[in-house]
């Protein structure tokens, strides 16, 4: 089982991040390699959604489900190429304007996608991640 975190701090409305990343739909806009990604279903605090990743040319879908809460968005995969996905996205106004956005995610890689899915892989991912999103928000 693999573990990564990042805490990033963003000049944002706190409002405005966390409905970013609530929001399936906009997955596509910030996270790398994310080709397509929708909403399959809302059951109150619930969203169940689809992602569609290309990584080193072949095509990945993940089902996650998540869990939304005032501050915090639990998700789960729930079908896709992990073994096992689970992370945790927290959001805090720091000042007005400025917020902290922290992920923690364990994740289980099968055999064959360890030499991608690695912890090089997922700091690049994280740095590119940050840029995007931030760029989304502008």
């Amino acid at each position: 089982m693999q573990e990564f975190s990042f805490q990033h701090l963003i000049n944002a409305d706190s409002k405005k991040v966390f409905d970013a990343i609530a929001d399936f739909s906009n997955y596509k806009f910030f996270l790398p390699g994310c080709l397509e990604s929708s909403l399959l279903e809302l059951r109150g605090n619930t969203m169940r959604g689809s992602l569609t990743f290309n990584i080193l040319s072949k095509n990945y879908s993940i089902t996650s489900e998540n869990i939304v809460f005032e501050n915090m968005i639990k998700i789960k995969q729930i079908d896709g190429p992990l073994k096992q996905f689970d992370a945790t996205w927290t959001v805090y106004e720091i000042d007005q304007g400025l917020t902290s956005i922290t992920l923690e995610a364990k994740l289980s890689v099968p055999l064959l996608l360890k030499p991608i899915i690695n912890q090089t892989t997922l700091e690049f991912f994280v740095a590119r991640f940050k840029v995007a999103f931030e760029d989304y928000l502008i």
